[in-house]
């Protein structure tokens, strides 16, 4: 993942270069087929950007979604450029 990625050039075309925060994760990756676990990932995701205590999730919606938890083993990080 990276964020704040921009373009910076120079006045000769092999000095271009990218300015960016980065995090690289390895682990395992597991999907979450049970619809009360998907419930349980999406409440997660939803109380963070909204103040409601509780959601409700139609079982359509439910078997639609893919949740996929990752068991994080190494991050690292790197900034270029700032």
């Amino acid at each position: 993942m990276d964020i704040k990625t921009e373009i910076v050039k120079s006045s000769q075309p092999c000095n271009w270069g990218m300015r960016y925060y980065s995090v690289i994760g390895f682990g395992k990756a597991h999907f979450w087929n049970d619809n009360n676990d998907k419930k349980d990932a999406l409440d997660v995701i939803m109380t963070k950007y909204s103040p409601q205590a509780s959601f409700e999730f139609s079982p359509e919606d439910l078997e639609r979604v893919t949740v996929i938890k990752v068991e994080i083993d190494n991050l690292t990080g790197k900034k270029s450029g700032y």
